[in-house]
This record gives C-alpha cells, sequence and structure tokens, in this order.
C-alpha cells in the first residue's frame, strides 16, 4: 500500500523470500535487513551472496549487519540458553529483531516482519515464543509474521488497514508443501534448501567453539569464521593449531596469517599451519610431526618457513608423521 513502510527480517532461505513477496505485492514499501553470521569471512562483498541476488530477483532492496563483537557475547551467554549444541535460537533472533528495530525507527517504519512459521522449529518458533518474543522485544502489535499471520493475533498495521490481512497466509507445523507450492506460483526456484543450516547447531563446530571460548578471552567474528576452514587441534592449554586441508582452505590463512602468532608454511606440497599461543621448540616439532601426517615429504622437498608475528622467520626441516592416535587425542 501506498505510503506503508517496513522492515524485514531477510535470510535468503525460502520463508523470507515468500514473506517478503507477499508484501511487495500489497506495494508496502519493503526493506530487507539481512545480519551476515560471522561464519563468513572478513573479505566478503555481500553483493556476491546468492541471497543477495534472490532479493534482487524479486525486487527487494537490502540493508546489511555485521554481527561483531555484540553478537559474539550473546552467543556466549544467552539470557535463554543453548539449545542442543551451542546455538542460541531465541536470544538469536531477538537480538537480530532489535537491530530490525533500530533500522525501523532509522526508516521511520510502520512495522517489522520475518518468515517465521508457526510450529516450523521447536525451539523458537512455537506461537507461545513467538508471543514471548514480541513481548520482550517492545515490539508488540509491530511484529508481523506474513506466512502464519492469520493464525496469530492481528498486527497494528492490520488493525489500521495498512497492510491487507486477507492476502496473509495461515501456514503452520513442518511440512514446507505450501510453500514449495507457493513458490512454484511465483516462479522462484533458486532458493536454498532447509538443512538446519546454522553452524551453531552443528556438534562438531560447536566442540570448537566451545574450545575457543574457553580458551581465548577476547573472540572477534574472524576467530569463529577461522573456526569453519581446516582441521583444528588444541595442543595444550596455551596453543591452538590449524592446518588447512586442500589448496583454497591454505589461500584462505594465509589471508589471515597476519594475526597468527605462528605461521607455517611447507615447501613440499602439504598444508599451511595458523597457530595461535605460545610456542615452545617440543611443540613445534610436534606441530611439524602433524604438518608431515598429511604433507608429501620427500628427500629433495623436506623445509618448511616459519614466521612470527613479528615477521622473524626460519626454516626447519621436517620430522617423521605423527601417528595417528597422537593427532587424534588433539584433533577438535
Amino acid at each position: 500500500m501506498h505510503g506503508v513502510r517496513g522492515v524485514l527480517l531477510y535470510s535468503g532461505g525460502l520463508d523470507s523470500i515468500l514473506a517478503a513477496k507477499l508484501l511487495l505485492d500489497q506495494g508496502i514499501d519493503l526493506t530487507g535487513l539481512y545480519c551476515i553470521l560471522p561464519f563468513y569471512p572478513p573479505d566478503l562483498d555481500p553483493d556476491d551472496l546468492e541471497s543477495s541476488k534472490l532479493a534482487k530477483q524479486i525486487g527487494l532492496k537490502l540493508e546489511y549487519y555485521r554481527c561483531d563483537n555484540e553478537y559474539i557475547e550473546m552467543v556466549k551467554n544467552p539470557p535463554h540458553g543453548h539449545g542442543k549444541h551451542i546455538n542460541p535460537c531465541i536470544d538469536c533472533k531477538l537480538f537480530f529483531i532489535k537491530k530490525a528495530s533500530e533500522l525501523m525507527e532509522k526508516l521511520d517504519a510502520d512495522f517489522i516482519a520475518s518468515g517465521e512459521v508457526v510450529g516450523q522449529r521447536p525451539m523458537s518458533q512455537l506461537k507461545h515464543t513467538l508471543n514471548h518474543m514480541e513481548k520482550v522485544s517492545g515490539l508488540k502489535g509491530r511484529l508481523l509474521r506474513p506466512l502464519s499471520a492469520k493464525i496469530l493475533e492481528p498486527t497494528i498495521p492490520e488493525i489500521e488497514g495498512k497492510i491487507d490481512r486477507n492476502r496473509l497466509l495461515d501456514i503452520s507445523g513442518r511440512g514446507r508443501k505450501r510453500q514449495m507450492e507457493l513458490a512454484r506460483q511465483y516462479g522462484i526456484i533458486n532458493y536454498s534448501h532447509p538443512a538446519g543450516g546454522c553452524l551453531f547447531t552443528d556438534r562438531f563446530f560447536s566442540v570448537r567453539l566451545r574450545d575457543l571460548f574457553a580458551h581465548q578471552e577476547e573472540v572477534t567474528a574472524t576467530d569463529i569464521y577461522l573456526l569453519t576452514i581446516g582441521r583444528h587441534f588444541r595442543i595444550n592449554v596455551s596453543l591452538k593449531l590449524i592446518i588447512s586441508r586442500d589448496e583454497r582452505e591454505s589461500i584462505e590463512l594465509e589471508k589471515l596469517s597476519g594475526i597468527a602468532d605462528y605461521f607455517i608454511r611447507p615447501e613440499f606440497k602439504g598444508p599451511s599451519a595458523f597457530i595461535r599461543g605460545i610456542l615452545n621448540e617440543g611443540d613445534l616439532d610436534l606441530i611439524n610431526s602433524i604438518i608431515s601426517r598429511y604433507g608429501k615429504v620427500t628427500d629433495a622437498e623436506n623445509r618448511l618457513t616459519v614466521v612470527s608475528k613479528d615477521k622473524r622467520s626460519r626454516e626447519i626441516t621436517a620430522v617423521p608423521a605423527a601417528v595417528d592416535t597422537i593427532i587424534d587425542s588433539m584433533r577438535l
């Protein structure tokens, strides 16, 4: 409708795309807020994301917010607690709503919308949980879920006639048949399929993140991004090792080598090593042996360059490969 403005919490998933379409089709001036989680590289261009390209296809303009220190503190200690692993689902959603509220005020918008569906997720999308989030966010009557609107209380913009409630939906539950049918009707085909998605729900990633929080006082978004790269080993309480699994990861670790305490480059075909912490000669021999385990050392090519944070470098010779039992005891 003419003159009505809204902010949409946009993830790039099918539900948020459909929520956008339902509102854009009513002529609402809609802006999507895309919160970039710290799983993405620090040099990411948001316009390159598939989610951004999908938004452009449906005519949704986007604003971006990079989740940084404030977000990380919430992940550490979420008031509503963690899920099965380290997922702070309710507080994560509340954090996004808070940022959307700030954008709503900036744009003088009438409401905030999301692609949430009643009953779709067990922790964060039960009906009473959705009502709770609306209450604690201070957005009573201004938080719209277009896909489930008809089974929720009308929002203020609906009551005021700024949004046509009859053109909203009554979807509930975990099935996605209706959403997929709507996507076909709209001609939306290149959307991501639901698969759990968030790395905070992944048990292997959760182990790495808990280790990071336990051993590093100040954690940045880049530190969390590093958890998505390579093989990780806790050598001791003061020393952490990341080694690459392929050439792409070696290149990525190289780009971030400036924040490592030590960085090791093999001259033979093998992984680069990103090291954080206090490194003594015994630890260096152990890390050397781990690199040899995953590399291809030859008599002709058996040297490695060790670079410290102050840019001093030295060469060392590869040692015999560590046995898997030792490696597995330190693996995260």
